[in-house]
């Protein structure tokens, strides 16, 4: 059942807020949730590849049995697509549920973040008890990682977390300086978690992930999302890559049957799903280019080079605020990410994701209705 516009919930919020919370959003504007065109949430725009959604059907007898805790076949699939071996990997309920079983596993002091970036690896750090120092990207030079500064403060924390390519400005950190980040935290004995959730949205993504070597060095954690690329948010699947006895540590922490029945179905058949998967970087590299150029042409706004299926766009010159667009375009049942809640960024700041190309026309066209009407 979908409730909405309800008056009993609306005092409810959840804590950090994200993009693509629709029944937050039916409760503020309206709208039945489906009804909704949602850019605020970093989603395949093809939508679940057919294999998927023919996979689900053939396997709803499995929800009257329990998942398999092992997530074998999963594993096995994973294993052939990212080219490393079972035994590095542990599949969880959302890279999320993963963030936080490492926080509590190996209780961080101090964890060095880049931002801005994704709230939850903080919110994990803080929650076990650990401290955050934050490094601020340059919004002026359109947000360079800053390499040289990370080298020098690596030694003081215990963890480095990255996100790449970076969630919410699309910056990627290359191999290169990737390869000298592991080689100081090998030196001083810090650990380096690097969220890839986006990486299959990515041009040429050899050339920035570090897939190749998580299993081989005990002090990388490579995080992995199937959420994003399946667009399966609603079932949730996120893999851990790391060595063998580090999988074996954090499998002992938990929780049982995390990873449901349907997801590991969605999973094997949409990481089989070849053509889908090169479709879907074509799709999204051809219309995030279009966007781009579009939301260029918007006075006042200043869209940054994305690398995977969103954009980050700087509003401060165009005469709104971010929660004053988010306000208009929700009313007309249109969703984009206020970004003000990033640490590092402020009300000048929107997120939109790359839709298909009639969604991303639509958006266009709402906003210039918006933008008159001011």
């Amino acid at each position: 059942m979908v409730i909405y516009n309800d008056k009993i919930n609306r005092g409810y919020q959840t804590v950090p807020p994200h993009g693509g919370n629709l029944v937050r959003a039916s409760l503020e504007y309206g709208f039945a949730p489906q009804d909704f065109l949602d850019f605020s949430a970093n989603i395949n725009p093809l939508g679940p590849s057919p294999r998927v959604l023919e996979a689900l059907k053939d396997n709803l007898w499995q929800i009257s049995h329990y998942p398999d805790p092992d997530c074998r076949e999963l594993k096995v699939t994973l294993a052939e697509h990212l080219g490393v071996d079972p035994s590095c990997l542990l599949v969880g309920n959302g890279a999320s549920e993963l963030i936080y079983l490492l926080a509590r596993v190996f209780p961080f002091r101090r964890a060095l973040i880049p931002a801005p970036t994704f709230s939850e690896y903080a919110l994990a750090v803080r929650a076990a008890g650990g401290e955050v120092k934050y490094i601020f990207l340059d919004s002026s030079r359109g947000f360079p990682f800053p390499l040289k500064e990370v080298l020098k403060l690596l030694p003081e924390a215990d963890a480095l977390f990255l996100c790449n390519p970076n969630n919410p400005t699309g910056g990627l950190v290359t191999c290169r300086e990737l390869g000298f980040l592991l080689e100081t935290a090998l030196a001083c004995g810090s650990m380096i978690i690097v969220d890839e959730a986006f990486m299959d949205f990515v041009q040429n993504p050899a050339s920035y992930s570090l897939l190749c070597q998580a299993g081989r060095h005990h002090r990388l954690i490579l995080l992995y999302s199937l959420t994003k690329i399946l667009a399966i948010p609603g079932l949730r699947l996120g893999v851990l890559v790391a060595r063998p006895e580090v999988v074996r540590t954090l499998e002992k922490a938990r929780d049982p049957w995390s990873v449901n029945a349907l997801a590991q179905v969605a999973g094997v058949a949409g990481l089989r799903d070849r053509a889908y998967l090169e479709a879907t970087r074509e799709v999204v590299t051809r219309e995030r280019e279009f966007l781009f150029q579009e939301l260029s042409s918007l006075p006042g706004w200043r869209p940054f080079p994305g690398t995977a299926n969103f954009l980050l766009v700087d509003i401060t010159n165009a005469g709104i605020t971010a929660g004053e667009l988010t306000g208009l375009l929700g009313r007309r049942g249109i969703l984009v990410r206020n970004c003000s809640n990033f640490p590092g960024l402020t009300e000048g700041y929107i997120r939109v994701a790359v839709k298909g190309h009639d969604e991303n026309l639509r958006l266009l066209k709402v906003l210039g209705e918006v933008l008159q009407e001011r």
